[in-house]
């Protein structure tokens, strides 16, 4: 048989087997990007017999599918179960058998999901394989689907193009196969099992698969397995057709929203719905390569096409050129939009690159912000941009170029996307000066400084230092989740004492006179104390402030900050995203508080990605806003303050802040053990005379009708001999100077006579005391003759809570 005969007999049979993962085996990404999805609406689901190989809902019931999804990972086969496969079909009532969540995306408990279990192996990456796809349409393809992950162990979900490329060596007459593979998508998630949704538009000339690729970090599984799954719903590989939102808007402008890939575009074949502005100089233009060896691209980022601006005649110098997005719809309070993009800025004659965000419907006066520019040349290759977009109207975003001083100007920019979720800006040289403080921590702190020596605010530093590091083991960064990534923690020191604090200041925030600013702060942070103390969670905290740049003479630093969000302690041992509200008149500062415990174990304490937006937004996690009232005292008394309640009473008889020199039966802190930490007070009077103190907190609003029910909780520690000796916790009228009493507990209640720590709460409701809205005070009033009290840990949820202990119930 002739080897042309040979070769031809080769070629069908690897085509034959094209979708087996053998073949197609696929080398690791060099590019990683970071991503993050919102959380969409309920999504109608496809019926059996509606389903095509593009669009799968996966079934519902005894009947589900996978649409020709190849559920095994033949590359895996040595570190699974070769006998079941790696994905498998699920659906919620099953989720307690064998994981997963408890509904489908449409929140249907019968119906289908695709699930990956990550206890089943050790396999670093799972593959999840689609049926051969045909060529795209210049256009592209708009890839949408839903997707959840949960679990320590969940680490990456990668949405990849692979294709495999014949070669013919001439030496030995042989074919090699090379594999060709593309990270179109990856994103990580804070989700917890919330179905998210993704979009991704990409063209490929050839015949292709695309793949999910399930990345498990093993890491964490060190010592002992963890759970996690990944699982995957409604997937839609459904061609993007470029008029249909210029069609329904025509038809009802209120209907915008039509493609999930709206704004998307990698310039291949159009402008994907952006267009050229009428008002500006010149336009912009497609490309797929420049005709000037000193200036513009040889070729679009992935592909061949792009857009560009040409600088060439009859350009002058400051020529300006604008493509507007189409009008998109206002983003989620709590998830505005990362927008991606590519750009190359290569020539002699650069002038400058702008992102504007233009606010207002059609035909509405439109007002206009600028989000990111760039100026100059940035050498012969493409750099990505990222920045945070959010708008509670309809908004269009415009890259706007301008001619700079000669014709060797070409910029020229592709790739474009929307991906929900902030992200820091990047380049951060190129961020707006309402970005600046947005970091990443890669290449430096961007201005963010630790507090002056001299002025005595903190102990120790923060120190940016790359993940690896860390006194943990396994430890990478959030943004390129590397051990070489950088990161922000509170350092060490060899004489390091319990409740040593660092503080980070932002550069200012300027504020107009007169009016509120309003903007979101989020971040991820790392909070992972391994080994706990017998005695309890002691790592530390974390804690957000805001600071007015007045000065505030008088008042210690703490009268100057107000708190915006805290955590303390182990919370993962991943990273987790935290957000926070900031409301401010005038200039300020955002302050980031790191606080050490008194844990002997090696714990972390780490921030990393901060990134701000204006608008409002919800507080994550719900525990982590503060109320005006709480305290820990680790440092000081906040805003609680002590009051005498007798003429008679001693000088040193107040409620005071323990310290390792003076604190009741060398009770240690309850927050995290240390020797200090906690206020109290101690009475011993000669004759036997009942001595009264108060300690007074700052004004707070109270629950009640119309408003959010409130729950108060503390620890207390009871110590002494007198059997008088009570706590009794009060709500004072700031105003009128009403009181009720509304929690009540004397010492011959305890059973034990040791001085543990103990758990309070009871609900703050109105009930016609004192009329809800009113402001109001708590009060903690102590009595004794011989004995005291000790109080920690001031906390406020929202909801309503049962009175703790039971006994604690005043009598009516």
């Amino acid at each position: 048989m002739s080897k042309t005969c040979l070769l031809l007999i080769f070629l069908l049979a690897i085509v034959g087997h094209c979708h087996g993962d053998k073949i197609l085996r696929a080398d690791r990404a060099a590019d990683v990007f970071n991503s993050s999805t919102v959380v969409v609406d309920r999504v109608a689901r496809q019926t059996s017999s509606s389903m095509t190989p593009s669009q799968c809902s996966f079934g519902r019931g005894r009947e589900l599918t996978g649409c020709d999804w190849n559920l095994t990972d033949v590359e895996s086969v040595g570190f699974i179960d070769s006998h079941v496969p790696a994905w498998q079909l699920s659906s919620g009532r099953t989720s307690y058998f064998r994981g997963g969540p408890s509904t489908d995306a449409s929140g249907d408990q019968d119906g289908g999901y695709l699930l990956m279990d990550t206890l089943r192996g050790v396999a670093e990456t799972i593959k999840l394989s689609s049926m051969m796809i045909n060529a795209t349409l210049p256009e592209g393809r708009c890839v949408v689907f839903q997707y959840a992950m949960d679990g320590p162990s969940a680490d990456r979900l990668r949405l990849v193009l692979r294709q495999s490329q014949l070669v013919h060596q001439m030496a030995n007459d042989t074919v090699l196969l090379m594999p060709r593979r593309e990270v179109l998508w990856e994103g990580r998630s804070d989700s917890s099992d919330k179905w998210l949704t993704a979009s991704v538009l990409y063209s490929h000339g050839q015949p292709h698969q695309l793949a999910f690729e399930a990345v498990v970090d093993n890491s964490v599984q060190s010592q002992r397995r963890l759970r996690g799954h990944f699982v995957l719903d409604n997937v839609d590989l459904g061609t993007w057709k470029e008029d249909e939102n210029e069609k329904a808007l025509n038809e009802n402008p209120d209907t915008l929203m039509v493609d999930p890939c709206l704004g998307h575009c990698n310039f291949d074949g159009g402008f994907c719905g952006w267009s050229n502005d009428q008002d500006d100089d010149f336009d912009w233009n497609l490309g797929r390569g420049s005709l000037n060896a000193v200036t513009g691209p040889i070729a679009g980022h992935l592909s061949r096409g792009y857009a560009y601006i040409d600088s060439g005649y009859p350009r002058r110098p400051g020529d300006r050129a604008r493509l507007l997005s189409p009008f998109m719809e206002p983003t989620d309070p709590d998830q505005p939009l990362c927008l991606r993009f590519w750009t190359h800025m290569f020539g002699n004659g650069i002038g400058m690159l702008k992102v504007v965000q233009l606010f207002g419907p059609p035909g509405s006066d439109i007002s206009s912000k600028e989000l990111w520019s760039l100026t100059g040349e940035s050498s012969n290759n493409w750099h990505q941009g990222q920045i945070t977009v959010s708008s509670n109207m309809i908004f269009r975003i415009a890259f706007e170029a301008t001619t700079g001083r000669n014709h060797l100007g070409d910029i020229a920019i592709d790739d474009v996307s929307f991906d929900p979720g902030p992200r820091p800006s990047a380049p951060q040289a190129a961020a707006a000066p309402t970005q600046q403080n947005d970091c990443n921590f890669e290449t430096d702190e961007c201005g963010w400084t630790n507090a002056v020596t001299r002025e005595n605010m903190d102990d120790i530093d923060w120190i940016r230092h790359p993940a690896e590091n860390s006194r943990l083991q396994f430890v990478k960064d959030h943004t390129t989740y590397t051990s070489k990534g950088y990161v922000m923690s509170p350092g060490r020191s060899p004489v390091q004492r319990p409740g040593d604090r660092a503080l980070l200041f932002s550069r200012p925030f300027n504020v107009t006179s007169g009016k509120m600013d309003m903007r979101c702060m989020t971040f991820w942070y790392l909070m992972n104390e391994p080994i706990i103390d017998p005695t309890g969670p002691s790592l530390g905290s974390l804690r957000i402030y805001t600071r007015r740049e007045e000065a505030f003479s008088g008042l210690p630093l703490l009268g100057q900050m107000v708190a915006v969000w805290r955590l303390h302690n182990h919370q993962a041992g991943v990273w987790k995203m935290g957000r926070a509200l900031i409301q401010q008149t005038g200039n300020y500062r955002v302050v980031i508080e790191g606080l050490w415990g008194s844990s002997r174990g090696a714990g972390s304490i780490s921030i990393d990605d901060i990134s701000f937006y204006e608008g409002s937004c919800s507080t994550h996690p719900n525990q982590a806003m503060p109320m005006a009232t709480e305290c820990n005292f680790d440092r000081d008394m906040c805003s609680w303050r002590s009051i005498a309640n007798t003429t008679g009473v001693r000088q040193d008889t107040d409620w005071r802040l323990a310290t390792a020199a003076r604190r009741p039966a060398n009770l240690p802190d309850h927050t995290f053990g240390a020797p200090s930490g906690y206020v109290y007070f101690d009475v011993f009077s000669q004759q036997n005379r009942q001595e009264v103190i108060r300690l007074v907190g700052p004004n707070m609003t109270s629950g009640g009708i119309g408003r959010p029910r409130l729950c108060l909780t503390f620890w207390f520690a009871a110590f002494g001999a007198g059997d008088t000796t009570q706590l009794r916790v009060l709500m004072m009228d700031s105003v009128g100077g009403s009181e009720k009493e509304i929690w009540m507990l004397r010492v011959v209640q305890l059973e034990s006579t040791r001085p543990d720590w103990n758990f309070g709460q009871v609900e703050l409701e109105s009930d016609g005391t004192n009329v809800s809205g009113q402001e109001v005070k708590l009060v903690y009033e102590g009595r004794a003759s011989n004995g005291g009290f000790a109080v920690d840990d001031i906390t406020i949820y929202q909801g309503g809570c049962k009175t703790r202990p039971k006994f604690a119930t005043p009598i009516s």
